[in-house]
């Protein structure tokens, strides 16, 4: 039974990763640009997500370097999609809905905030039905 939990769960995060994979931001999503352990990431699939229209949400977040959080930030601007930028003087947010996949509509989002010297950054990937940027901008502000 241990082993049909393991096996689903790495069949599951296989299949989260093809859905990110050709991003210019997966080596975010791998670790490779900000170490693993400096990562808080989040995954979530399934009943959760119901009531938002997405079927998987997906977001690393870290504390770092001005640095850091532009060469995050130039990763994001070479998806060259449709974007939706807000920016003023401590805070960045911008969000951008990527060609589907899969009969999924995808979606990208990044914010940081400046603290002193250092960025809390959040990149966040989502998929599901959602078909617009202006309802995933309903959905993020509802809190």
């Amino acid at each position: 039974m241990k082993r049909i939990v393991i096996l689903s769960l790495l069949v599951l995060a296989t299949l989260a990763l093809q859905a990110q994979t050709g991003l210019r931001i997966m080596p975010l999503f791998e670790g490779k640009i900000i170490p693993q352990e400096r990562l808080v990431e989040t995954r979530v699939r399934g009943k959760m997500l119901i009531e938002y229209r997405l079927s998987f949400f997906h977001s690393i977040s870290f504390s770092g370097t001005k640095e850091e959080a532009q060469k995050v930030y130039s990763l994001m601007k070479e998806e060259n999609v449709f974007v939706s930028e807000y920016q003023d003087k401590k805070v960045r947010t911008m969000l951008m809905q990527l060609p589907r996949h899969e009969e999924k509509n995808r979606f990208l989002c990044y914010k940081s905030r400046q603290k002193g010297e250092r960025c809390e950054v959040t990149v966040i990937y989502m998929e599901g039905m959602l078909t617009s940027l202006k309802e995933l901008n309903k959905i993020l502000n509802m809190k």
